[in-house]
């Protein structure tokens, strides 16, 4: 299961692919490692993109 998300990044949009199983993001964009951690919401929760493809659910 994916979803994808946009997040803005120095006020241009950026887009990616949360692939739930593996718990790893991908993204078509180039996204500067200096960006990271990145905080994205979705469904009411809240979770962390890291530089090295994966993400997390924090909390709030």
């Amino acid at each position: 299961m994916t979803d994808n998300i946009e997040l803005r990044i120095a006020d241009r949009p950026a887009h990616f692919t949360l692939h739930w199983d593996s718990a790893q993001w991908d993204s078509p964009d180039d996204v500067t490692q200096a960006a990271f951690p990145l905080v994205a919401h979705l469904a009411g929760k809240r979770y962390e993109l890291y530089s090295d493809g994966t993400f997390a659910e924090v909390e709030k």
